[in-house]
């Protein structure tokens, strides 16, 4: 219920907590930021440009408008933002039927061997089911059981959702994001591409066995994310 309402804080989140998160601990959830925030150069340039856009974004609407309505264009602006963006990306990974890929820290020895490999956890749903094992037996003869359920681009349409498929307008407006398969397939591509590839890449999908999860819109997508949401805050799952 209270979902949507904590969406239009995405971007004020990023913009007040998780860039100085960054910026003070080097890391980006697993990532190491050392690359960039090692140099004491890139630390300058971060916090110069971060008071500077506080100046343009906070500063001068409130000066030109009064502190009261230059603050409420603020956050005004960024709950709207936030909302859009959140809406989004949130349909793409968190709905309804979509996997997700785990990691087993836990070792395994390899063959007797003294090396150790991380142990190989299927991507499943929330109620612990593995969509693809389902849709390979579905595909053609030639091609069943030849994608392993780790293979790389496999797991990335395990773990998205399309909606709207085909549309130039929602392609356009989402900048892509409609189209979160091929968008996770193909990012070196420009977005504006993927409404010509994306009959192809479904038709691959099903030749190989591969999950191919589409919504007919944005409103279905939304609603099954909502629903997915309350499962996973009322139900004890895996």
């Amino acid at each position: 219920i209270y979902a949507p309402v904590l969406f239009a804080f995405m971007t004020l989140a990023k913009v007040f907590q998780q860039d100085v998160e960054v910026a003070s601990s080097h890391r980006l959830y697993h990532i190491d930021a050392e690359c960039i925030y090692g140099s004491l150069f890139n630390r300058l340039r971060f916090w110069g440009m971060k008071a500077l856009s506080m100046v343009y974004m906070i500063g001068l609407p409130c000066y030109f408008h009064g502190f009261v309505k230059g603050t409420i264009l603020f956050f005004v602006g960024h709950m709207t933002c936030g909302e859009v963006l959140a809406t989004m990306f949130i349909v793409n990974h968190v709905i309804e039927g979509v996997s997700f890929a785990t990691k087993d820290n836990s070792k395994s020895n390899s063959n007797g061997k003294s090396e150790q490999t991380p142990k190989f956890v299927k991507p499943k749903t929330a109620q612990g089911v593995t969509p693809m094992e389902h849709t390979m037996e579905k595909a053609d003869e030639k091609y069943k059981s030849t994608v392993p359920l780790n293979d790389w681009a496999a797991v990335q349409c395990q773990t998205s959702v399309n909606w709207s498929p085909g549309s130039w307008f929602w392609n356009n407006f989402s900048g892509g994001l409609s189209h979160q398969i091929e968008h996770h397939l193909f990012p070196s591509i420009c977005h504006t591409n993927y409404v010509y590839i994306q009959d192809v890449v479904e038709e691959t999908c099903r030749e190989f066995g591969v999950p191919y999860q589409s919504e007919p819109n944005l409103y279905v997508a939304y609603g099954k994310m909502l629903k997915h949401l309350k499962t996973m805050g009322s139900e004890k799952v895996l």
